[in-house]
C-alpha cells in the first residue's frame, strides 16, 4: 500500500477518533486521542520527560527505551493520562493513581517502550495538512491578505488562545467550553479551523500582485457526487 494510502487511513481514524488498544497482564487499555485540555494538562510532564526529538524522529525506540530506564514512573503517568477518556478520569486521582501502579508493577520495559513509541510519534497533524492542501492554502490566502489594501477596519484581540481559537470555536460552531477543550481531539479541532471556509473581496489588480486567480484552487462541496466517492473510498476499517 503506498504512503498516500496509509495517509487516508490515517485522517479517517482522526475523523472518527478512533483510540489504539493494548494490553497489559490480564487488563485491556485504550490511548485516545489528545484534546487541548489534555494537552495542556500533559506539557509539563512532557517537559519533564526532556523527550530528545531529534533522537525520535531517527530511532523511536531507542529514545523510548531511555524513557523508559531513566523515568519509568512518568513514562506510566504518560501512558495513564492518554487512556483515560473524559475530563472526569482525567481528574480522578485514585483512578489515575492506581492506573500508574498497575502499568509500573505489571509491564515490562519492552511494553511500555512500544506504548510510549506510539505516543511520541502520534502527532501527524502538519503533515495531514500538507496532505489535504490545507498549508498549502493558508499560504495562498497570506498572501492574498498581505496585499489588501487598508479598508480602514482596525481589528482587536486573538492575542491569545483564549480569542484566536477558543472563542472563535465557541463563536462558529455553538460549542460550550467545556467541549471544545474536553469533548473533541485537537487534531480535529486544528484541521476543522485551518480549513474553515474563507471569503477574501480582491481587486483585480490585487489579484494581480498576489499572483491568484478566483479559478486556481478547488473546493470540495458537500453536496457533490464526487466527494462523497472520495469519502467513501477512505478505509474506515
Amino acid at each position: 500500500m503506498d504512503e498516500e494510502k496509509y495517509l487516508d487511513m490515517d485522517i479517517a481514524d482522526a475523523i472518527i477518533e478512533r483510540p489504539q488498544g493494548f494490553s497489559v497482564g490480564n487488563r485491556h487499555f485504550y490511548l485516545y486521542p489528545v484534546t487541548l485540555g489534555k494537552m495542556y494538562l500533559l506539557q509539563r510532564l512532557m517537559e519533564s520527560l526532556e523527550v530528545n526529538r531529534n533522537v525520535v524522529m531517527v530511532n523511536p525506540y531507542l529514545e523510548a527505551i531511555r524513557l523508559v530506564h531513566t523515568k519509568r514512573e512518568d513514562c506510566c503517568r504518560l501512558i495513564t493520562y492518554h487512556t483515560m477518556r473524559t475530563k472526569k478520569e482525567v481528574f480522578d486521582h485514585n483512578l489515575v493513581e492506581d492506573r500508574i501502579k498497575y502499568l509500573n508493577d505489571n509491564a515490562d520495559d519492552e511494553d511500555l517502550a512500544t506504548i510510549l513509541i506510539l505516543l511520541l510519534t502520534a502527532e501527524k497533524t502538519h503533515i495531514f495538512m500538507k496532505h489535504l492542501g490545507i498549508a498549502q492554502e493558508s499560504e495562498r490566502y497570506g498572501k492574498a491578505n498581505s496585499v489588501k489594501k487598508d479598508t480602514g477596519s482596525v481589528t482587536f484581540g486573538g492575542k491569545s488562545i483564549y480569542g484566536s481559537l477558543l472563542d472563535y470555536a465557541c463563536e462558529r460552531y455553538g460549542w460550550t467550553l467545556d467541549y471544545v477543550v474536553w469533548g473533541i481531539s485537537y487534531v480535529n479541532l486544528q484541521l476543522m479551523i485551518a480549513d474553515s471556509v474563507k471569503t477574501l473581496y480582491l481587486t483585480k489588480d490585487e489579484m494581480h500582485k498576489a499572483h491568484i486567480t478566483a479559478t486556481d484552487h478547488d473546493v470540495i462541496k458537500a453536496e457533490s457526487p464526487e466527494a462523497w466517492e472520495r469519502i467513501k473510498s477512505m478505509n474506515w476499517e
